[in-house]
This record gives structure tokens, C-alpha cells and sequence, in this order.
């Protein structure tokens, strides 16, 4: 009775401090919406366009492709099951790791969480606020995205409208739990290698997973594809995705719920959708009560971490015979040209090195592009037929290009905002802020050129193709990763956030969305654009097209994609008031 007793007043006081806490988050965000309606109405009006835009085509696509399976004979059903788990299978992992990251940002970046901790107010309740912060910062583009691809399934499967319903009600426990994960891995992670040199030690971890999937993935030669046995069996067929129907996975539980409720099997969905709920609110009772009192623990040790690193830093500054790190002998090399420059590169180096949720981000980034890479091999085989060949090259450079509009919009969108309110030093350089925003286009432009030729050219050598197309497709992603620098530089100086420190915060708003829909347009334009003339070559195309009219399209084409934004900004940097 006494335990009940003084559990009531805990749970009416963690109650109270969310209502008021959600109030003025919602004030918030109401009167930033309010504020661009008044500003830019026609802002809001082409958002929405997009939204639904994207709701429609993703609708389509999703149905039409679907539909295409579930009426293929034999193996039609199964595929689109399997279809099912492995992409619950991915969202699962891809939350796992965007609320560890989001939850480092949020937990221990966030001035608001500092400025929270010096209240009267007891830790695990903050702890328990920021993670229901980082649970709907990770979790709502995963709903968006996936909602017309649960339409096109229900529609598909003709399953009764109710289904809907219930697979909203089914994505609530789903997301929770890799929420948990996430928030459970970080502060342990954080407590234990708090005093430590944390980028070494996940160096060595990332390049330890990279030398397993390169020894363990086992690429699928001629004779296995064509293999009768193989035919013949379809677990046979897809062996490598045995992991995504692992009973123990949440993502299995999820498909396993979303199957048998189209089906109409309601009691068997049941079970597997009170299997979710459960775990999700044993761990919400584990992560409330147990790992949120070692919150302010793994708090104080980060803060007293980075204490004694920047203690070490100005210790090594005041050394004069120190040797340079290796960022100062990379931005050396351009010194001689412009000192100014080489000093703002090697800032913003530094800054993003300095931050655990870039770099760690930009490695998991960088891991699924070898995993891409690497399963080249499934496909690198002889064709015979010009048609698929033309089709898989296109079909890769898509896939890049929509790989570098995501390394443009996450990593070079928020970084004229990450400037923050000390924006003002930095135009006080002799150089003036149009320099500075064109530094960063520089910057960008170099940098994702180097990450996007190399891998243009490296999986098309594993496809097999001349030496020719892989020149003209490097060529190709060379230039959208200059128009689709510039279309996040500009974008980034058009709609800053300086009042946000979280990286993914500041993509998650209007300009990121804006910068995101506008890099999806513009790909699909330009590699449909591109592929015409080789696309009218090997099939039976009713018109006739000249050879070069859609190279000069697509030039044109990223040349007002590239400028257009940047010129924008530039004139708004020179007027802009801090």
C-alpha cells in the first residue's frame, strides 16, 4: 500500500511536467508553421504538392509492383511475403541505429537537456521526455514512407478496410521497440566508453563487420543460378534472407501480424500483434524505471569526458613542436591558393569530426554502400541480351544517385545552419559570407564528387561494362553531385535553423523535406532524360531521337537545379541579419 502510495504522486508529476512539456512544443511548432504561412504561403502550398505527390506515385508504383507478384504463378504469394519481411527486416535495423544516434544527439548534445538538468526536476523524467523526443524524430518519416506501400498491400490483397486501421495501431509497439534499443545501447555505450577514444574503437568495429559480409557474402555464379535443384526450391532460391523471418525478430512479428490480417485471419494476428505489444511495454517499464535512473550517470561522464578532451586539445595547442593532425596536412595542400579557405575547410572538418552523430551517421552511410557494392556480384554476370544490360547499368546509376542525394541532404543541407548563433564570427572573416557559402558548395561538391565517381566506377567494372560507359557514367554522377551540392547548399542557406544543434532535427524541417523531394525530381528527370537515346536503341521506341538533345537537356537541366538555389542564397547571405 505504502509502494502504491508513493508511486501515485511519481506518475501524477512525470504526467503533469509531459503535458506542459508537450504544450510548448506544440506552441512551438505551431507558431513556426504559422510564421512561414505568413511569410511564404506559396512555400507551404508546393510542400503539401509534394506530399501528396509523393502519397500518389508511391501508391502506384507500390501497387503496380506488388500486383505483379502476387499474380505470378507459382512463387507469386511467396515472394511478396518474403518481400514483406525483408523490408520490416530493414526498417527494423535502420530505427535501431537512427534512435542510438538521434538519442546521443538528444540526450547528451541538446542544450535543452543541459538547461533541464539544472531544474528541480528528477533525471529519469527528462531521461523519459527526450526519449519520447528522439522515439518521434526517428520514427515519423518511417510511417510516411511506408503508408503507401501498406495501402498498395491491403488494396492488392483485397483486404476489408479495417486492415488499415489495424496496421496503425500494429506500427505504435513496432517502433517503440528499436526505439528501446537504441536509447538502452547509447547510454551504456556512453557510459562505458566515456573516458575513452570512442572513434578508434568503432573504426575498428565497422572495419571488422566489413571483413565479414566481404568473406561472408557469397556472390551467386552462373551455374547456381541455373542450378534444376534450385528451381525447384524457392527457400533454396532465398536462402540469403533466411534472417528476416527469424521468429525471435519484432520485424518478423510485424509481417507475421500484416500477413495474416490481410488474409483475415484475425486470431493468429492477434497473437503476433499482443507479442509486439507486450515487449514493447515490458520494455518501456524496463527503460522508464531501471536504465533511466544511469541516465544522469552516463551524463556527468560525457560531460567530463569532453572536458578532459578539450583540456588535452589546448594542451597540444600550446606545444609548439606538436605535429600537425591530419586534417591541417590535407587542408595544407589548397593553403597556398587561399589561406582563408583552407582555415574554413579544415573548421568544418573538424566540427563534423568532433560530433559523434556525423561521423557516425556518415559510416553507417558509408557501410551500406559497400554492402551495395559488394552484392554487385549477385548480379555481375555476362549478358546476352543489350537490352538488360542497358536497363541493370541505368538501374545503378539511379541507385547512386539516390545515394547521393541522401549524403547531400543529411550531410550537407544542415551545415550552414549547424553555424549556429555564432554565425556572426565567421561573417566577420575578412573573406564575407557569399565566400563562405560558396566554400561550402566547394567543399561539398569535392567531396561527394570523390564518394560517388568512385562508386559509380567500381560497381560498374563488377557489372562488366566498357570502359566507355564507365567513363560516361562517372561523367554523368559527377555532375549531380555538383547540381545536388549546390541544391543543399543553397537550400540550407534559404532555410536555416539556428536555433537547432541536432543535425537531424534540422533535416527533419521544411527546407530538408523541400531539399529531399526537389534531389528525388531532379534525379528521376535526369536519368530518365539520359537513358533515352540507349533505352531507343535496344527496344522498338515509336520516336526518333537525336543523339545529343538529351545530353544538352540534362546539362541545362543542372545547371538551373545547381544555380538557381545557390544564386538565392547568395544574395540572402549578403543581407542577412543575425
Amino acid at each position: 500500500m505504502e509502494a502504491a502510495s508513493t508511486s501515485t504522486p511519481r506518475l501524477l508529476s512525470t504526467l503533469a511536467l509531459f503535458r506542459l512539456l508537450f504544450w510548448v512544443q506544440w506552441r512551438s511548432f505551431v507558431a513556426r508553421w504559422r510564421g512561414i504561412w505568413q511569410k511564404s504561403p506559396a512555400m507551404l502550398v508546393v510542400l503539401a504538392g509534394f506530399v501528396f505527390g509523393y502519397l500518389a506515385l508511391g501508391y502506384w508504383l507500390f501497387f503496380e509492383g506488388l500486383n505483379f507478384l502476387y499474380r505470378f504463378p507459382l512463387v507469386g504469394s511467396l515472394l511478396s511475403q518474403r518481400l514483406i519481411y525483408l523490408v520490416f527486416g530493414f526498417f527494423f535495423v535502420m530505427l535501431v541505429f537512427s534512435n542510438l544516434i538521434i538519442g546521443y544527439s538528444t540526450l547528451f548534445k541538446s542544450r535543452e537537456t543541459t538547461w533541464l538538468l539544472s531544474l528541480p526536476l528528477p533525471p529519469q523524467n527528462i531521461y523519459r521526455w527526450k526519449f519520447l523526443e528522439a522515439l518521434a524524430v526517428s520514427s515519423w518519416a518511417l510511417l510516411f514512407l511506408s503508408a503507401p506501400l501498406m495501402l498498395a498491400y491491403g488494396k492488392v490483397h483485397e483486404a476489408p478496410s479495417i486492415f488499415f486501421l489495424q496496421v496503425a495501431l500494429v506500427f505504435i509497439p513496432f517502433v517503440i521497440i528499436p526505439a528501446l534499443l537504441g536509447s538502452w545501447a547509447v547510454i551504456f555505450l556512453v557510459r562505458v566508453l566515456g573516458h575513452r577514444d570512442v572513434k578508434n574503437i568503432v573504426l575498428v568495429i565497422a572495419l571488422g563487420v566489413l571483413a565479414l559480409l566481404i568473406a561472408g557474402i557469397k556472390p551467386v555464379t552462373d551455374a547456381d543460378a541455373l542450378a534444376p535443384e534450385d528451381i525447384l526450391s524457392f527457400d533454396q532460391l532465398l536462402r540469403h534472407t533466411r534472417l528476416s523471418v527469424n521468429p525471435f525478430l519484432p520485424s518478423a512479428w510485424l509481417a507475421q501480424t500484416i500477413l495474416a490480417w490481410s488474409e483475415g485471419l484475425t486470431r493468429q494476428g492477434l497473437f503476433s500483434f499482443l507479442l509486439l505489444l507486450s515487449y514493447a511495454l515490458m520494455g518501456l517499464l524496463i527503460g522508464f524505471e531501471i536504465v533511466g535512473r544511469c541516465f544522469f550517470g552516463s551524463w556527468t561522464v560525457a560531460l567530463s569526458s569532453r572536458a578532459a578532451r578539450f583540456q588535452r586539445q589546448a594542451v597540444a595547442r600550446r606545444q609548439r613542436d606538436r605535429k600537425p593532425e591530419l586534417l591541417e596536412r590535407v587542408t595544407n595542400l589548397i593553403r597556398p591558393w587561399s589561406p582563408p579557405v583552407a582555415a574554413l575547410v579544415l573548421k568544418d572538418a573538424r566540427l563534423f569530426w568532433r560530433d559523434p552523430a556525423q561521423w557516425i551517421q556518415f559510416m553507417i552511410f558509408f557501410g551500406l554502400l559497400c554492402i551495395y557494392v559488394i552484392n554487385l556480384r549477385n548480379v555481375a554476370f555476362n549478358f546476352s541480351s543489350p537490352f538488360w544490360e542497358t536497363m541493370i547499368s541505368y538501374l545503378n546509376l539511379a541507385a547512386s544517385s539516390l545515394t547521393l542525394s541522401t549524403l547531400t541532404t543529411r550531410f550537407v543541407f544542415p551545415q550552414f545552419s549547424l553555424e549556429g548563433r555564432l554565425l556572426w564570427i565567421v561573417g566577420l572573416a575578412p573573406i564575407g559570407m557569399q565566400k563562405v557559402l560558396l566554400q561550402k558548395f566547394w567543399t561539398s561538391c569535392f567531396t561527394t564528387s570523390v564518394i560517388t565517381v568512385s562508386l559509380m566506377v567500381t560497381s560498374s567494372v563488377m557489372l562488366h561494362l566498357p570502359w566507355l560507359r564507365v567513363g560516361f557514367f562517372a561523367l554523368a554522377i559527377a555532375l549531380m553531385s555538383a547540381t545536388l551540392s549546390g541544391l543543399a547548399v543553397g537550400l540550407g542557406a534559404l532555410f536555416p535553423n539556428f536555433k537547432e544543434d541536432n543535425p537531424s532535427k534540422i533535416v527533419s524541417g521544411f527546407g530538408g523535406t523541400l531539399c529531399l523531394v526537389a534531389s528525388f525530381l531532379y534525379i528521376t528527370t535526369f536519368v530518365a532524360t539520359v537513358a533515352l537515346p540507349d533505352l531507343a536503341r535496344v527496344t522498338k521506341f515509336p520516336w526518333s531521337i537525336p543523339p545529343l538533345l538529351p545530353y544538352l537537356l540534362v546539362v541545362i537541366l543542372s545547371l538551373t537545379v545547381m544555380l538557381f538555389p545557390l544564386l538565392l542564397a547568395i544574395r540572402r547571405v549578403k543581407n542577412l541579419e543575425i
